[in-house]
């Protein structure tokens, strides 16, 4: 581990939007329940005070009681970040001002305009979103991340990176699409007969197409030379050294069950951290020997698009 536990803590599957790419549909129709104040409670009391927490999954704004949660957090002087859709964010601002250790805001936005409100399956999204940001911009650090699929044309991704760039926006994430099938999952549990792997599949798109595809269109973001600085995700894909992954290497994760896990894909679960400390439960023999054996045979097919990928 590094000097900071990096944990991605799935509080909750629930969310507000059901939108046709979400890649954790069949999980959250299987479990979308709120979770109960009192384990949370318990989880952040198990952390260690060098932590710094991620929220994942699917919408943590949602939540009835997720003030309180910042606030324990804020009292236990626990560093965090959210990922969001964005859509209650406006209720929000006053609150966001007083979370010291609310580091970062991200934010989904994969389409400009008509076209994202499209994607999502709301019609007044883009002119919320419009009114809320330059307002959130100057009250938190804001990163928006931004999947790069074939289907999105270049002329509207540019379109949302240089208004991005008007409201000042500091970072915007490139992220690869990720890429699976349903032999990839059948070859991943071949070469580890105990792991379980929950995924929306579909026939695999030739994956030097979508790198092509990807890179003209970072190329051409770039050019725009603007302000706001572009990320790529993951940039391991288009490295040659030794690639491996955040969350084996760097990260721990939570799931929405309270359990120590490895990914949100990989749902092999351990220790319930409401019920021990996390520094107890990554000595767990069990997750300890199934990292090992991912490792050991890194990067299995379902691994070989995911933007938690690292370089060495």
């Amino acid at each position: 581990m590094t000097d900071k536990y990096i944990i991605n803590w799935e509080l909750s599957l629930a969310c507000n939007l059901d939108c046709s790419f979400c890649s954790q549909k069949e999980r959250r129709y299987i479990n979308n329940k709120i979770p109960d104040q009192e384990n949370i409670f318990k989880i952040i009391n198990n952390l260690p005070a060098n932590t710094h927490l991620s929220f994942l999954w699917w919408e943590t704004l949602m939540l009835p009681n997720i003030i309180s949660i910042f606030n324990k957090l804020e009292e236990k002087e626990i560093t965090y970040e959210i990922t969001t859709n964005w859509i209650l964010l406006d209720k929000f601002l006053d609150n966001f001002e007083y979370l010291k250790n609310l580091t970062q805001i991200n934010i989904s936005i994969d389409w400009y305009w008509d076209f994202h409100d499209i994607s999502r399956w709301k019609k007044w999204l883009f002119n919320k979103l419009k009114k809320v940001i330059p307002e959130l911009i100057n009250i938190k650090n804001i990163t928006v991340s931004t999947v790069i699929s074939p289907n999105l044309k270049t002329e509207n991704i540019v379109k949302l990176h240089l208004w991005l760039n008007s409201i000042w926006i500091k970072e915007h994430k490139l992220i690869y699409m990720m890429n699976f099938s349903k032999t990839d999952v059948e070859n991943s549990k071949i070469l580890i007969s105990d792991i379980k792997i929950s995924m929306p599949w579909s026939e695999k798109i030739d994956n030097e197409m979508l790198k092509k595809d990807f890179l003209e269109k970072v190329l051409i973001l770039k050019k725009l030379n603007t302000k706001t600085k572009i990320i790529i995700e993951p940039i391991a894909l288009f490295k040659k050294w030794k690639i491996s992954c955040k969350q084996l290497d760097k990260q721990l994760r939570i799931d929405e069950n309270w359990k120590l896990s490895i990914c949100e894909f990989i749902t092999n679960n351990f220790d319930d951290i409401s019920k021990i400390n996390l520094k107890d439960a990554i000595k767990n023999n069990d997750f300890v020997e199934l990292k090992k054996s991912i490792k050991s045979k890194f990067p299995l097919d379902i691994c070989k698009t995911c933007c938690k990928l690292h370089n060495e």
